[in-house]
């Protein structure tokens, strides 16, 4: 078992207080990798460096789900160093790595699923990143997205070109991009089959739900919802709810915005949307700690990379203290 000092967590006490001066802190995850994968970015997370962090989570702080912290948030009953644990997109690693060390610790967690790419989907994010580690190409001309000729040799570069070709993609008007997408993967990989086994199926996300882990929305089709008109936003978020709803046996209480980013990504009439809809809050990818000054349809989190348990709390808390403003979109001036 990970040892954090009560030291840390006396301190964690006056700065992550509960009350009426409560503190929120919710982490954010993505993927959780059998082993560490040289394509994906720094942000992804292994099981060992996963289970690092929920061990040092579970002796530091208190954790609560999604929706009770929220809650008790408002209603200034938050305990001290209080934490949520959250997951966006719907992978099955998810069910298959990460939910056994959740259910280990006894930490419950919330998964914003992505209904649109369930059992056998792939994200858009995914074709790029499958299409460039799977080609047997020296080099891929690009010339059509802006990117040239490119080579394609060894692990680093491909990450490097990955990450370049979604920057290219990622704010592309929706069709385009899943058709900039899709073309790269015809490119790089002619005549091959997409992969259908990075994310959950129907099944695996019902069981999380039975198995006491909170649901929640992310859309059904992942756009940037930014960039598509405010009425297939409201279609695509209502698809996701009902899918979630029918899958689950409720509605999704709380939501995650692709991406997330205030103003980039999202903007105060998708706020207004998500109330109306019922949702009842909503997370951003904004970093900082929540607290009852927070909007609950734009509450900040925190991904955290620290591998060693003493840093990674230490940074937690840091975040406690200086994230108490986090950025948010504002209601438009009258």
């Amino acid at each position: 078992m990970t040892f954090v000092t009560p030291m840390l967590r006396a301190a964690g006490r006056v700065l992550s207080p509960g009350g009426r001066r409560g503190k929120l802190t919710i982490l954010t995850y993505h993927r959780v990798l059998p082993e560490h994968d040289p394509v994906l970015d720094f942000e992804q997370v292994d099981v060992k460096k996963f289970a690092a962090h929920m061990r040092a989570v579970a002796s530091s702080f208190n954790v609560l789900p999604l929706p009770e912290a929220m809650e008790r948030m408002q209603a200034g009953t938050l305990p001290p160093r209080a934490l949520a644990i959250t997951f966006d997109d719907g992978y099955r690693d998810n069910y298959t790595e990460a939910l056994p060390i959740l259910q280990s610790l006894s930490l419950p967690a919330t998964f914003f699923i992505c209904t649109g790419y369930l059992d056998e989907g792939l994200m858009f994010n995914d074709v790029i990143v499958e299409a460039l580690r799977r080609s047997h190409k020296s080099e891929l001309d690009l010339s059509w997205i802006g990117l040239g000729v490119q080579p394609v040799v060894g692990m680093v570069s491909r990450r490097k070109l990955a990450a370049r070709f979604l920057n290219a993609v990622k704010y592309l008007p929706f069709n385009e991009r899943e058709q900039a997408c899709a073309r790269l993967w015809d490119i790089a990989h002619p005549g091959a089959r997409l992969p259908t086994d990075l994310m959950m199926s129907q099944e695996q996300v019902r069981s999380m739900a039975a198995q006491g882990m909170t649901i929640g929305g992310h859309t059904h089709s992942h756009p940037i919802l930014k960039q598509i008109s405010l009425d297939a936003a409201r279609a695509d978020i209502i698809t996701n709810r009902q899918h979630l709803q029918d899958l689950v046996g409720e509605a999704p209480r709380v939501f995650a915005y692709p991406n997330g980013r205030p103003q980039t990504d999202y903007q105060y009439d998708h706020v207004q949307l998500l109330r109306s809809v019922g949702f009842e809050g909503a997370v951003t990818t904004a970093w900082g700690v929540a607290t009852r000054a927070c909007d609950p349809y734009q509450l900040p989190r925190f991904a955290p990379w620290d591998q060693d348990a003493k840093r990674l709390v230490l940074r937690l808390l840091k975040n406690a203290v200086t994230g108490q403003h986090p950025l948010t979109v504002q209601p438009p001036q009258s």
